[in-house]
């Protein structure tokens, strides 16, 4: 996401904020028009918003719970910022170079009203100690967390910002399914290369009791080298119980419907408790998507989406008339 795209996002977001829930879906209908990019950003802000105010939290007001953007060069402990490369409802993604280990990594800095909340840092930390367990070629992998001043080198002295938190990522060079999928629907061949391993990634994590609850072309990386990397388990959550049998800290609170509408189970639109069944839908929701080029559930707004999720099925007759039986009942 460019600085420019990220204006549009936010200045929609807080106009959206000032709308009661009466006229909200018509503003944003009007506003994000017949861009779907934005209009995802957006809903995905909202829900980080209302998520937020789930956990006792203040509401998240982006004009004041984000640091100021960092500029190229800037330091954030031994973590160089090269440029911003994506933004959300849960922080903001920057390119950076690793001054002790010399490669380059993606770093998600957490919004302000996150990081100055110790429950919710605690959260990230068990996020990033649980994800860092996932141990597999088709998972970007989680470095470790980072707290340090910002600090802008050249200055005299160097000027030094507020504290800011930070997850350290892989950073994974290419396309992202969505990306691909922009350019028209794929052949089979190559969406069930991507399908099997995404479907590995989903395994994997299944395996270690881990529900990613956001699959979406979007979160889905395509290295140059063919290589698939599933991304961005940010409002994932963990099915076990941790050593003292509390809930672990990627639980959240019932009611609250996490992810984005398009992709969501049934369960997980009403905002019922989940299980790996709602990846599996939402891996079906992929596969269609990547097949036909059209989403396998879509409406004008949230709502629209949502209940057409709960009401309607798929249509089938949009896939290519190649596509094998087992695929089709796969699907």
């Amino acid at each position: 996401m460019t600085p420019e795209r990220w204006r549009q996002v936010t200045e929609v977001f807080h106009t959206a904020r000032s709308h009661d829930t009466a006229t909200r879906a018509q503003y944003l209908d009007h506003a994000c028009g017949g861009d779907r990019a934005l209009r995802d950003e957006v809903d995905a802000m909202l829900v980080a918003q209302a998520e937020a105010g789930q956990f006792g939290e203040s509401p998240v007001n982006l004009s004041t719970s984000r640091m100021r953007r960092l500029e190229s060069g800037a330091m954030v402990g031994s973590y160089r910022i090269d440029r911003l490369i994506g933004a959300g409802g849960m922080g903001e993604v920057y390119r950076a170079h690793d001054t002790t280990l010399h490669r380059d990594v993606a770093l998600k800095i957490l919004p302000d009203a996150f990081a100055a909340d110790p429950d919710r840092l605690a959260r990230f930390a068990r996020e990033a100690q649980v994800l860092a367990s996932l141990n597999h070629p088709n998972i970007a992998v989680i470095y470790g967390l980072q707290r340090g001043a910002a600090v802008v080198e050249g200055a005299e002295p160097p000027s030094a910002g507020a504290t800011v938190h930070a997850l350290v990522l892989e950073l994974v060079e290419g396309l992202t399914l969505a990306d691909r999928i922009a350019q028209g629907p794929l052949p089979l061949d190559e969406a069930l290369r991507i399908a099997t391993q995404i479907g590995k990634a989903l395994e994997a994590a299944h395996e270690h009791r881990i529900i990613h609850r956001d699959l979406k072309p979007s979160n889905i990386g395509l290295r140059r080298d063919g290589t698939v990397k599933v991304l961005d388990f940010g409002v994932a959550k963990i099915c076990a119980a941790d050593d003292v049998g509390a809930p672990t800290a990627l639980s959240t609170v019932t009611g609250v419907a996490l992810g984005t509408a398009a992709y969501m189970s049934p369960e997980q639109a009403r905002g019922s408790e989940v299980d790996k069944r709602s990846d599996i839908w939402a891996f079906g929701c992929v596969l269609f998507e990547m097949l036909t080029g059209r989403r396998a559930f879509d409406g004008e707004s949230v709502a629209d989406t949502i209940a057409h999720v709960m009401s309607r099925e798929p249509d089938c007759q949009l896939l290519p008339p190649r596509t094998p039986p087992a695929i089709r009942a796969l699907l």
